[in-house]
């Protein structure tokens, strides 16, 4: 099913800028957004040139990242007297996401 997908996607891309370069204004823009856990996975034929423009690779946080995305969540909850700490709390947490640490925090 998933590779059908993905053929189905290219299909219209191709579709869409053969009708652009058909076109006398050379206008019209598609805008594809898409999200992978797996981008080894991202079949090759997707990141052939004309196709995708960016790709933008956005990595698991590193313990000051996770520490600041702590700080935010905690704001919005009540900590007893200063008990918490969010230094420890983002050092043993090493491969956690944002939402991973917020439903830590809830």
């Amino acid at each position: 099913m998933d590779r059908r997908i993905v053929i189905q996607l290219m299909t219209c891309m191709d579709a869409h800028l053969e009708s652009i370069e058909s076109s006398d204004n050379g206008q019209g823009y598609v805008l594809v957004i898409g999200a992978t856990n797996r981008p080894n996975a991202i079949d090759p034929a997707l990141r052939r040139r004309w196709r995708l423009d960016y790709e933008i690779e956005l990595d698991v946080p590193n313990e000051n990242a996770r520490l600041e995305i702590l700080s935010v969540l905690a704001r919005t909850k009540r900590l007893e007297g200063g008990c918490v700490d969010l230094l420890k709390i983002a050092m043993s947490t090493p491969g956690f996401v944002a939402a991973d640490l917020e439903a830590l925090v809830d």
